[in-house]
């Protein structure tokens, strides 16, 4: 990936002059409701229905949902183009979220789970969606397009779920599920009919992609890997984190927990401009990980409330480069037309991940208490180490066999 054009954070300045303020407002605005969907299916599903849970299936069926439907979705928008797949993605999911919403308690629990399911897979995926125009409206200035970004995915990660928290307990359940459904209509739809459409490159049956070099297809196939591990890290952090919250006796703490990691997060993802370019990608992501396993090391050994925050922020606050880190391999790796699909995928693989890390930590934590809970977080961060250092030596015996004059997406950006 090239090295922005303007240097450092002034680089920020340059994406209101590419794609405009009401992009941006429209494009962090639309993607709250992912974060938003599943947690609002969960408070109307329990609700409604009296059974946590029809209330866990329904939002597990949603998570699926969005998991299948976000690459259906790359996919056809990489054939037909962004609009036409957000117009309809908007209309049948407001469709079928008011739909659960009026029905939720006099429909059958199964026909709740499956409604929940389709709410789900037609959700508009604005934030991959916004990635793959960044790589054509303003190829000079992803590196801060891409923190952007990686922002906005944290914002909407920390308040997504605290807005339908609070809208489901001083107003209802229903109040939560319709203004996900308002937010979607208004942002998705805007970010949908903004002009940047038309710039993004799409295949047609004429056009015939050429086939992906084999290196890419295996830098891809990590970066997946590694969204996958990045989901687990975010799921088990969660739920490990409640567990803290639970033993310390502060119950409802956990997710204040969570955020001071998502914090830390979103202000170092904001520094990256700083980095200077020659670090290449394998460096920048072995750092992060070593920085992302000290933290969760800390957590696990921490004597106290007070460690495990230091613990959170030390964590947070090397997600968010590792995570921007992944997201720029898949953004070199992708061909011009297939952008799409590829970067729905890592959506996919942080959405199945989240539900892998929820599931298996709070099964240890169940049976082993806080320290269970938060092993999958360490174990997150090694795989994700091991990927790192896997990747670094490849590029050192890459360049040993007299291939360093290549240039290498997946190693050092000169």
């Amino acid at each position: 990936m090239p090295a922005s054009s303007t240097p450092g954070i002034a680089a920020y300045r340059a994406l209101p002059r590419r794609a405009g303020w009401g992009y941006l407002f429209a494009a962090g605005f639309g993607r709250l409701p992912l974060s938003m969907v599943p947690l609002a299916v969960l408070t109307l599903a329990t609700s409604a229905s009296g059974s946590i849970a029809v209330g866990g299936f329904a939002a597990a069926a949603a998570a699926i949902g969005e998991a299948v439907g976000a690459p259906a979705s790359g996919a056809l928008a990489d054939r037909f183009g962004q609009r036409t797949v957000l117009l309809v993605g908007v209309v049948l999911h407001v469709s079928l979220l008011v739909t659960l919403t009026i029905g939720a308690g006099s429909f059958p629990d199964a026909a709740t789970v499956a409604l929940a399911g389709l709410v789900g897979l037609s959700l508009p995926q604005v934030g991959a969606f916004s990635r793959s125009r960044w790589l054509v409206i303003a190829p000079d200035d992803v590196p801060a397009a891409f923190a952007f970004e990686g922002v906005m995915d944290e914002i909407a990660y920390i308040f997504g779920p605290a807005l339908v928290g609070i809208v489901a307990a001083f107003v209802s359940p229903q109040a939560a599920t319709l203004l996900a459904g308002a937010l979607v209509a208004v942002f998705a739809t805007q970010f949908a009919v903004h002009p940047s459409h038309r710039r993004v490159p799409r295949a047609s049956q004429r056009e015939v992609e050429p086939p992906t070099p084999a290196r890419n297809r295996t830098l891809i196939v990590v970066a997946l890997g590694g969204m996958l591990a990045m989901g687990i890290f975010f799921g088990a952090s969660q739920t490990g984190l409640t567990a803290v919250a639970e033993a310390a006796g502060i119950p409802d703490a956990g997710a204040l927990l969570y955020a001071v990691m998502a914090v830390g997060s979103a202000a170092t993802t904001l520094s990256m401009v700083l980095v200077p370019e020659r670090i290449g990608t394998w460096t920048r992501w072995s750092t992060a990980a070593v920085g992302m396993a000290a933290g969760a090391t800390l957590m696990l050994l921490a004597p106290g409330l007070v460690w495990v925050v230091i613990a959170a922020l030390l964590a947070g606050a090397f997600q968010g480069p590792l995570l921007l880190t992944i997201f720029r391999v898949v953004g070199d790796a992708a061909p011009g037309r297939r952008a799409g699909i590829l970067l729905t995928l890592t959506t996919s693989g942080i959405v199945l991940g989240i539900a892998l890390g929820s599931a298996v930590s709070g099964a240890l934590a169940e049976s082993f208490g806080a320290v269970g809970g938060l092993a999958p977080v360490l174990g997150a961060t090694l795989l994700l180490l091991a990927i790192g250092l896997t990747g670094a030596a490849r590029s050192r015996l890459s360049r040993a066999g007299g291939r360093s004059g290549e240039r290498d997406l997946a190693v050092e950006h000169e």
